[in-house]
Formats: C-alpha cells, structure tokens, sequence
C-alpha cells in the first residue's frame, strides 16, 4: 500500500488488512512524503506485521509502489489502496485460488464500488483468455483487487514511470505472457471511488498513454491493424459514444478483424475470444443514440450470434437503446 495524504480513509484501510482471516503475511506500507497525518496514523498502529517504509519526499506513486516490490518477501503480492477496504476473507480465498492454479500469474476477484450513495457489485469474468483480451481495450481488473505472483525481481519487471497514469495496464500486458489470468468470483473489497482520486484527475493523460499499451499489446500479438482500424479501437477502448451509423459500422469492422486475426495468431482461445468479442459489441451497440437503428444493426451482425445470448439481455439492449434516443430527441 502506498500512502499520500492519505488520512481520511487509512486507519479503516489498514485494519481491513490486519483483520484478514488470513494472518501470515508481511503488510507494507509506504507513506509517500504525506504532510497531514498519514505518519501518525501508521505508527499509532501496533502490529509486528507491518513494515513502513517512509519517503522523505513526494516520489510518487510508480516509484513507491516499487520500493514495496523491491522490498516484499512473500511468494504473492496483494495490492491496496490506502482509500479501500479488504473484506475479511480476501487474501484467504486468493491465496486459495493460487495454491488450486498453480499456472495462475495474476488473480482478482469481483468487488463493491462504494460511492456515498450505494454499494454496487461489480462482476468479472473467470476467463483467462478472456481477460486477455480485453487487455486489447482496457486493464480489465481492478487494480486493488488484484494478487500477483512474486517474479518482480526474478524477471526484472515493475511498474513503468514512462506509462504514469496508466502504470497498471502496461504491467498486466507484460504480465499477461507469463501465466494465467484468474478471477475469484466473489466480492474481496469495496473500493471506493471519490472526484479526488488520482485516474479522475488525470483522464486525458491516462487515455493517451493507455492508446500507446493498445498499440504495443497488438505488436506483441502480431496483430496486423490499418491506421483506422487502430482509431477506431482506441474509440472503443477510450468508452466514446457513439453517433453515427457509421462510426457503429467501423466498429462492428474492426471487431471482425480482430476475429480473423486471433485466428490467424492463435493468442487466445476462440470461445473466450467470441465472448470478449460480443461483449465489445454489444456494449458498443448499446452506447449510441442511433435507437432501433442501433439494435437492428447489432441484430444482424454476425457478431450477435457468437456466442449464446439470451432473450432477457437481448431486452435490456433494446431498452437502452429506445432510453437514448429518447434522451436524444
């Protein structure tokens, strides 16, 4: 766990940790150059578990999260956030899922979006291939959620400055060619999203360089994309709305290359892929103000019957659909 100003929620942070079901573990915690009372937060804490690390100065967060890598001796790493709170069972049944996969390089788990108006569960999918791909679009996990196996030092792989904003992605690219993609599915932790953290205050740069991973994941892959294949999947993976039948069409396009190209490289399996491929799909469908233009075009669209769908979500896209234009007119 790295620290900056972090007072408001650490003390609930922390004994989230210290109150795991699963009790061997090393718990570090980096104060990175906080001015309020981050300092005396930690030290007030009695517990031989923790290890606190303290930077003179603000280094940020890449290069404390680092300094934890560099410093942590168990088999597995748990990230945490010092704004979070781990749910009692989280790093018992993660450790579990290790022991029971031992291919298994990366492990999340389903997790609550606490917000000061509700807890909402969020889902994801125990695919490995299919976690993957998405890394085709986005990180896909959570960051906090996640366990990683301990090769940092071994490999000589960590969180990169040159990727600041998006540092987790790139790693879970680099990570994605050394084992398994797993995912409890179960919630582990509530994360709490608030206008202050550091992705809401760096959006435009976290899309930039989340554009550059994209590009260099489907070089690794040998993916093949023309410059507008690649535009269009950075407007995919960048969550654009969509406002013409056009644009939808370049979609459903650039979807399809991927297809033949997966066919072509083998990288991931094509059950998983077709899933990964309808759910960009329909997602992309769903966000648009195109109405029953939007719905019918999906409908017809090879990628519409990739995978099986049922009729109950097929309702719900239509819904959304008729909602939009709706707002719209």
């Amino acid at each position: 766990m790295s620290v900056f100003n972090g007072e408001k929620y650490l003390r609930e942070a922390i004994e989230s940790i210290l109150s795991q079901t699963y009790t061997d573990f090393e718990f570090i915690i980096i104060n990175d150059g906080s001015i309020d009372s981050t300092d005396k937060i930690i030290l007030s804490i009695n517990d031989k578990r923790i290890v606190y690390l303290n930077n003179n100065s603000n280094l940020g967060l890449i290069e404390s999260l680092n300094k934890g890598l560099k410093t942590a001796k168990g088999q597995y790493i748990a990230r945490m956030d010092a704004d979070d709170i781990a749910l009692p069972e989280r790093l018992k049944l993660q450790v579990k899922a290790f022991s029971e996969n031992p291919n298994a390089i990366v492990i999340g788990s389903d997790y609550y979006s606490l917000t000061p108006k509700k807890l909402k569960h969020i889902k994801n999918r125990n695919n490995s291939d299919y976690q993957k791909a998405v890394l085709l679009f986005s990180p896909g996990f959570c960051h906090p959620t996640l366990m990683m196996k301990n090769i940092f030092n071994e490999k000589n792989i960590f969180y990169n400055k040159e990727y600041v904003h998006a540092e987790d992605y790139k790693l879970w690219t680099e990570l994605s060619f050394l084992g398994e993609f797993l995912n409890v599915k179960e919630p582990l932790l509530k994360y709490r999203s608030h206008s202050s953290q550091i992705s809401s205050n760096n959006k435009e740069s976290q899309l930039l360089i989340s554009r550059k991973i994209r590009g260099e994941f489907c070089k690794k892959l040998n993916f093949s994309l023309s410059e507008r294949q690649f535009d269009v999947l950075n407007i995919i993976g960048d969550n654009n709305f969509i406002t013409s039948m056009e644009l939808l069409d370049d979609v459903e396009s650039c979807l399809l290359h991927l297809r033949d190209q997966n066919k072509q490289q083998k990288a991931f399996g094509e059950n998983s892929f077709n899933i990964f491929l309808h759910k960009f799909w329909f997602d992309s469908c769903g966000y648009t103000n195109l109405g029953l233009a939007a719905y019918s075009r999906y409908s017809r669209s090879m990628l519409s019957k990739v995978t099986k769908v049922t009729l109950d979500k097929k309702s719900r896209l239509l819904t959304k659909c008729l909602i939009r234009k709706f707002k719209k007119a």
